[in-house]
């Protein structure tokens, strides 16, 4: 990067910092990224910094956080805070402020997260530029809006996933957040195809469902799960660290996504995949996606290139025994996978929210 970029005073803050899911990783990788070169303030409480650590190997050891009171000042105080900021980046809730900061930034993860467009709602969206993940949302962003907003896409760090094909196992892999709202992540959709069809298609293989439990309603969808799971080899991993996430990444050969399945997503799209971080953590480690064809996702997957998108479980079992009968189809797949990720690399996500804030 170029050594001459003024350093800048940049402020970042979300409400959900607290819940370290997909969102929370893409506001805190911007908040790493920029500390590289500019001064950076993140409103929250120091505490975060281990999560973001252990949970997703991020470092902010070059941030520095101030109060995480600040959704509770009025509108005149947040303007006077932000007036000492040349950027600030917020991941909003649904609610929108008036900024006082030089450059502003609203990040909208989910179709429920759009401001509603009311008469003031467009005067404050003036001073804002809205940055979202996909071309999904964006389409839904300036539908809604009538405001345009650019796509910055997460990234994954491709060094720290690297594995070797021949190290793999039979072992599919699904990640995600144990809840139910507002993109349920049907895991228990997928523990009952793999149970279906065991005896006809999976035999042999091993399913593991992982990811983190943030809310108390998890711990339902959690039992319900491992219910499931007897008398099958399925695995329900609760709370992997980051470590222990990317050796599991390593090890699988497929990679199963299925939110949205099932559900009305033209009148509901915030039931669908946003975008879709673990799945590019999949494909960095060499493994093949199927993922329902909806949302973010159609952004990732180039279909026969680097995985397989899929609309109805027919559909689904039937590329599933492709690749599984066709160790070449699977290998050629898998380093497709590993040359589309590159496309998602952070240094290109370094790149572009540099441009972004010097624009």
């Amino acid at each position: 990067m170029n050594q001459q970029i003024k350093k800048l005073k940049i402020g970042v803050y979300s409400p959900y910092l607290h819940i370290f899911g997909g969102g929370e990783r893409y506001l805190l990788s911007i908040a790493e990224s920029l500390s590289q070169y500019h001064e950076v303030f993140l409103f929250s409480d120091q505490e975060i910094a281990d999560g973001a650590k252990s949970i997703f190997d991020i470092s902010l050891s070059n941030v520095h956080f101030l109060s995480d009171t600040f959704l509770t000042k009025n509108a005149l105080e947040k303007y006077i805070l932000l007036k000492k900021f040349d950027a600030f980046f917020y991941m909003t809730d649904g609610s929108v402020f008036f900024p006082g900061s030089k450059k502003n930034y609203l990040l909208i993860q989910s179709p429920i997260h759009i401001p509603r467009f009311t008469y003031m709602n467009r005067i404050k969206l003036i001073n804002w530029k809205i940055l979202c993940y996909s071309k999904f949302m964006q389409k839904i962003i300036e539908s809604r809006l009538h405001k345009n907003a650019s796509i910055l896409s997460p990234c994954v760090d491709i060094e720290k996933f690297k594995s070797n094909f021949t190290n793999k196992k039979n072992i599919i892999l699904s990640v995600g957040r144990f809840f139910r709202y507002p993109h349920h992540k049907k895991h228990d959709l997928l523990i009952e195809i793999f149970k279906k069809n065991y005896q006809k298609y999976f035999k042999d293989w091993k399913l593991i469902i992982a990811g983190g439990l943030t809310e108390k309603e998890g711990n339902n969808v959690i039992s319900n799960l491992k219910q499931q799971t007897v008398g099958f080899p399925v695995k329900v991993v609760v709370n992997p660290t980051f470590t222990d996430l990317i050796r599991l990444y390593k090890m699988a050969k497929l990679y199963w996504h299925a939110a949205g399945f099932g559900d009305d997503i033209q009148a509901y799209p915030e039931k669908t995949e946003h975008f879709g971080i673990t799945t590019l953590e999949a494909m960095a480690a060499g493994a093949v996606p199927l993922v329902f064809a909806a949302g973010g996702q159609k952004d990732i997957i180039e279909e026969g290139k680097c995985g397989y998108l899929w609309e109805n479980e027919k559909e689904f079992l039937a590329k599933n025994q492709q690749l599984i009968n066709n160790e070449k189809l699977l290998e050629k797949l898998s380093s497709g996978a590993l040359s589309r990720v590159d496309n998602f690399s952070c240094i290109r996500f370094y790149e572009k929210i540099n441009r972004i804030i010097t624009a």
